[in-house]
């Protein structure tokens, strides 16, 4: 089995090309087509199988089939542009993510950002960013101002900002709208259960 009978768009397959990727993992060949027809799916495989593009694979599959005019729209630095040629101060929109990927620790988070953009390189609209604890404050804010596509996030660092306004829900008649939760019992193992169902449930 090759990449390209897991029905990846060609943008995705040229990243996989460029990163020196063959044959997908015997995770990924169960993944990431069931994945693709739209299943929910609980995955186990150990580290270093294959599992972060398993799902992160067929989620950057979405978009890529997206049709152009749905990911039609002014960027938000064209709006603060747009904003200051009429004399206003540019105004802080609240992130609308798409996609969503709870991590237990900021370590994972910072990988899992790292793989997708390699994954999606060549789709210019989709843009990757983490939210993490110790991360500065402002920091945090630029990025959120960026209004990405794909939000990779601790559980703790997304409700703070949730709560104060600075993320909110995109609406689910807005395909792809997904959420992800890598390392499961890891969160339960460090006590995140309670504030990961929060953050599924507010999302």
């Amino acid at each position: 089995m090759t990449f390209e009978t897991l029905g990846l768009h060609p943008q995705i397959l040229q990243a996989l090309t460029d990163a020196g990727y063959t044959i997908p993992t015997p995770v990924q060949q169960e993944a990431v087509p069931a994945a693709i027809a739209g299943r929910d799916l609980m995955v186990s495989s150990q580290t270093g199988s294959g599992k972060t593009a398993a799902f992160m694979l067929p989620a950057l599959n979405k978009f890529a089939n997206e049709p152009v005019e749905a990911r039609a729209g002014k960027t938000p630095n064209q709006n603060a542009q747009a904003a200051r040629s009429r004399g206003e101060r540019p105004r802080f929109m609240p992130a609308q993510p798409r996609m969503l990927v709870l991590t237990p620790t900021r370590e994972l988070a910072l990988q899992v950002t790292t793989a997708t953009d390699k994954y999606g390189i060549h789709m210019r609209r989709v843009k990757a960013a983490s939210i993490l604890g110790g991360m500065p404050y402002p920091k945090q804010m630029q990025l959120l101002a960026r209004n990405p596509e794909i939000l990779v996030a601790t559980p703790g660092r997304l409700i703070d900002h949730m709560e104060s306004g600075k993320i909110r829900r995109y609406r689910v008649d807005r395909q792809p709208h997904a959420c992800y939760t890598t390392d499961s019992l890891v969160l339960g193992d460090l006590g995140w259960h309670g504030r990961q169902y929060r953050a599924s449930y507010h999302y």
